[in-house]
């Protein structure tokens, strides 16, 4: 069997990592289970005085993802998206461990990590593979959960055109535009009235942000479309974010094309666990009912 390394990251700006990870490289050494750490996490460690420079040396790296057969990623959701970042298209399957709000990506909470170690060294768990967006044209890149075009605050309306295979759809007056993966519907586009859409589905989402019409709606289209954006000569200069990674644009520029990227991102999910569970929870559903009753 393949030696099996632990890769080991997170928000090194909450308080609460620290002790987690202290507590979490601890029973790994108890139970001879291999690690590292990527170097922002060792210099916290070693700035509390939570290791010693001689550990810290030998488990620290900056190659967690060519490094490491797992990585954990101890946030929350923002975290697991600067893992997937680095991560790319390395094929390194992620465990996203929840210490900030919502958790839709990193769901398994902080007190039960050891458990999911547990499932994780038996063999107990599944693999997701998330789709991700690919960005081509002044700008490149790719994202998990969207790209997101919107006017810059001292503007005026964006003005976005959009094709679809070649074919125009419309042109987008309002705030902006959020093209998003099913991983990405409950992110940005979920809080403009865009809908969920369960992660495995074939599809990219077209939500607008405050559109001039009121008959302008989100769009789901087949995950096989390629998009074409481009500003409109009477739009205002706006801004392009991929995974919240912004770039100015201006209608100026040569159009993008936004299609579904060559790689995927794999995520770990375990069998008690299930997408409506998290639904449920994270967003309250069914709790008034039950406070009725």
């Amino acid at each position: 069997m393949a030696k099996i390394i632990y890769g080991i990251t997170g928000n090194t700006t909450k308080d609460g990592l620290w002790p987690l990870i202290q507590q979490l490289i601890a029973w790994m050494e108890a139970k001879g289970v291999e690690y590292q750490l990527h170097s922002p996490v060792t210099d916290g460690l070693l700035k509390r005085s939570l290791i010693s420079a001689e550990r810290a040396e030998r488990m620290s790296t900056d190659t967690l993802a060519r490094t490491s057969s797992v990585i954990l990623s101890i946030g929350g959701d923002g975290t697991l998206l600067h893992t997937a970042f680095e991560v790319g298209g390395a094929g390194v399957p992620i465990l996203g461990v929840n210490i900030g709000h919502l958790g839709f990506l990193a769901y398994v909470e902080a007190g039960r990590i050891q458990h999911a170690l547990h499932l994780l060294r038996t063999g107990q768990y599944q693999i997701e593979h998330r789709s991700a967006l690919s960005l081509t044209g002044p700008h490149t890149g790719w994202a998990l959960n969207d790209i997101v075009v919107t006017r810059r605050p001292a503007g005026g309306l964006a003005a976005i055109d959009v094709l679809v295979d070649g074919t125009k759809l419309n042109r987008y007056w309002g705030d902006g535009l959020i093209i998003a993966t099913p991983t990405g519907s409950t992110a940005y586009s979920l809080a403009v009235g865009g809908p969920i859409v369960m992660p495995g589905s074939n599809v990219i989402l077209v939500s607008p942000v405050a559109p001039h019409s009121l008959t302008v709606r989100p769009i789901i289209l087949p995950a096989q479309s390629t998009l074409t954006l481009q500003l409109a000569a009477s739009s205002s200069d706006c801004t392009i974010a991929l995974d919240g990674r912004t770039q100015l644009i201006s209608q100026k520029q040569d159009p993008y094309t936004i299609r579904r990227a060559d790689h995927s991102i794999k995520l770990i999910r375990f069998a008690d666990t299930h997408y409506f569970g998290t639904l449920r929870s994270k967003l309250s559903w069914g709790m008034g009912h039950q406070m009725s009753t």
